[in-house]
């Protein structure tokens, strides 16, 4: 019994001991680097390569069925049109949205139904940009009464963004290692980089304008219609923290 608690004092006189000794030892500081923080862009304006337009049908009846079965009509009419002049590999020809709904009118007081309008948008995806201003015509001519939308992009984005970056980052780590230098110090190494690359959301600066009306809402005797495709601009974003000595 008088061995353990011998042994027991002596474990606990050398753990005291130990700690003792770390304490008395003098403790390494380490100092957090610093670090430059630099952010940029490079952008790029390309050819664009496709094209997309959406046309929309819209027409009203005085019930749902027959405005339904008049739009399918019209609407049939532009996608068997649209297909005559574009290819299955070139082009993708779809209905994006189709909608039926009641139009009130109000009376004495009452709200009652006075017709039913129905809305039917058809979109094109083309590579042959050439063919823009055919699609549009043959549209208008085969019955869309609205052209919603007329954008451009470029297929091959990422391989664009690919050959960016290298030159982003090049120019921010100059930047960067010409600060360090007036600060009297020098570059060791990336802390941390972020980066993103965005097409200019498929719209290009370019414009076109319906062949059926003017300014003024004359009809028009432009035997096409005429647009402009403008460039797409494709551009990317780094944000890079370099450490310093």
């Amino acid at each position: 019994m008088k061995k353990t608690i011998l042994s027991l004092v002596l474990f606990t006189f050398i753990l005291f001991a130990n700690q003792f000794a770390n304490a008395a030892q003098p403790q390494e500081i380490k100092k957090e680097a610093g670090y430059i923080s630099l952010n940029g862009n490079k952008e790029i304006e390309v050819e664009p390569n496709f094209a997309k337009i959406t046309f929309a049908v819209e027409n009203t009846a005085n019930n749902a069925q027959k405005a339904t079965a008049d739009n399918n009509t019209v609407s049939n009419n532009i996608i068997t049109a649209l297909k005559q002049i574009t290819n299955s590999k070139d082009n993708v020809i779809k209905t994006t949205n189709f909608s039926v709904r009641p139009v009130y009118a109000t009376q004495s007081g009452k709200r009652t139904i006075k017709n039913y309008t129905a809305v039917n948008s058809v979109t094109v995806e083309t590579k042959d940009i050439s063919k823009v201003s055919n699609l549009i015509d043959t549209a208008i001519e085969n019955g869309s009464n609205r052209v919603n939308g007329l954008s451009y992009g470029y297929e091959g984005e990422k391989k664009v963004c690919t050959d960016l970056y290298p030159e982003l980052i090049k120019d921010l780590k100059n930047q960067a290692n010409v600060l360090a230098i007036a600060a009297g110090t020098s570059l060791d190494g990336l802390k941390h980089m972020n980066a993103s690359c965005n097409m200019d959301n498929y719209v290009s600066n370019g414009r076109f304008y319906t062949k059926n009306t003017s300014l003024d809402g004359a009809v028009s005797e432009s035997t096409t219609t005429p647009v402009e495709a403008g460039k797409v601009k494709i551009r990317v974003y780094v944000n890079a923290d370099f450490y310093v000595k």
